[in-house]
């Protein structure tokens, strides 16, 4: 986006540039035209009065004559009553000798004739062309002001439409914790929110089915209970008749048929995609995650290494893990010193458990003034998304258990 708006007020620039010199072109061929007939009329009125200077001591006025008092880009013709027109011509003379295409100045001598002064059209054109270099380079140093703006330009109106972009793209892998940016531009504010009201909406739903699905095991898992223990006390009597027996059996395996089938559909409710599409393997996202860790501690001059077991195939939402890593990552480098070691592990029911261990332990005094508590952050986020964390401080070690959704 930023190259293409450079680009766009780059050639609008030129455009407009390109514009102006048209017009202050047709402005100035009139001008030149002007400035040019006016030297022709002085020079017309200078060569009558050499013409009947001439004339009056006697001399004759020829084509030798005339060739004297011609300008080298002119024309001059002299045309006496009665007598064909003495034409000659400079050297540097472009014309053809149209009067209609030339400019041109006319004088009368004395009653008895008159001198026409031409010269091409084409001086205004050779005028204009005169100064191209410096009007090219002019142009040239134009454009480069024109991109430097134009990039400082873009990249202010480009900037807050690509953290919308990230933020985005963090919201379809299902993290709620947005950095949206703060600008006046009203479509971006108008984006930013949108991308807030769906997060928190779709935070909201992930909370409400999560409460749903503990209140569901709870409402139907305690009566389905008590109704199979009371069935089993009574298949025990012995004063049942056969018949009897028999139904209390059915009814008891079909407690047990609901009891599985609504520990079913909890499980169901538990284990959906949080984001349909955003999930990727435990390989994957433990190999982002570790890099994200050992840029951030290697510019701490800290080491990292990192581990994964369990089912590496096992799909997980990449944005819950980042947003409670990333904490955790935060409180590792502000508590911990020395070297990290981070472990993933997918165990048997799909739960990601993630294990941070630290080398040693910050000074305390340094963080006395620090009013964050980011493990309380961290224990808040975690639990919000329905798992657990273990552990206060990560030079003892940090075990953050989270559902595979």
């Amino acid at each position: 986006m930023r190259e293409r708006l450079t680009a766009a007020f780059i050639v609008l620039s030129i455009v407009l540039l390109l514009g102006a010199g048209l017009v202050r072109t047709f402005v100035l061929q009139d001008l030149i035209r002007e400035q040019v007939a006016g030297q022709l009329d002085q020079e017309a009125d200078l060569v009558a009065a050499i013409v009947s200077d001439r004339e009056a001591a006697g001399g004759s006025v020829d084509e030798k004559f005339l060739t004297t008092l011609v300008g080298p880009r002119d024309r001059l013709a002299y045309a006496a009553d009665g007598a064909d027109p003495v034409v000659v011509t400079g050297d540097d003379y472009q014309g053809q000798g149209d009067t209609d295409d030339d400019i041109t100045a006319t004088t009368e001598v004395d009653a008895s004739g008159q001198v026409t002064v031409s010269e091409s059209s084409g001086v205004i054109r050779d005028i204009l062309l005169r100064d191209i270099g410096s009007i090219a380079a002019l142009f040239l140093l134009i454009a480069v002001a024109a991109g430097m703006a134009g990039f400082l330009v873009a990249s202010a109106l480009s900037a807050p439409f690509q953290k919308l972009a990230i933020a985005a793209a963090a919201l379809g892998r299902g993290r709620f914790d947005l950095d949206l940016p703060t600008t006046r531009i009203p479509e971006a504010r108008a984006i930013a929110n949108a991308l807030r009201s769906s997060a928190l909406a779709l935070e909201d739903r992930v909370h409400r089915e999560r409460a749903f699905a503990e209140h569901t095991s709870h409402v139907l898992r305690t009566p389905l209970t008590g109704i199979r223990l009371e069935l089993e006390d009574l298949s025990l009597r012995d004063d049942l008749p056969p018949d009897a027996l028999e139904t209390v059996k059915r009814c008891l395996a079909r407690a047990e048929e609901v009891s599985a089938v609504a520990a079913e559909l909890v499980e169901i409710t538990r284990r959906g995609s949080l984001m349909v599409g955003a999930e990727v393997p435990l390989s994957d996202l433990s190999t982002q995650l570790a890099q994200r860790w050992a840029d951030r501690l290697a510019s701490r001059n800290r080491t990292l290494t990192a581990a994964v077991e369990g089912d590496l195939t096992l799909t997980y939402t990449p944005g819950p893990v980042e947003h409670a890593t990333d904490l955790l990552l935060a409180d590792v480098v502000r508590r911990g010193t020395g070297a990290v070691r981070i472990v993933f592990n997918a165990e048997t029911e799909g739960h990601l458990r993630v294990t941070v261990v630290t080398a040693g332990r910050a000074d305390e005094a340094e963080m006395a003034d620090e009013s964050i508590d980011r493990m309380s952050q961290v224990r808040a986020v975690v639990e919000a998304l329905g798992g657990r964390i273990i552990g206060e401080h990560p030079a003892d070690g940090v075990e953050v258990l989270l559902p595979r959704r």
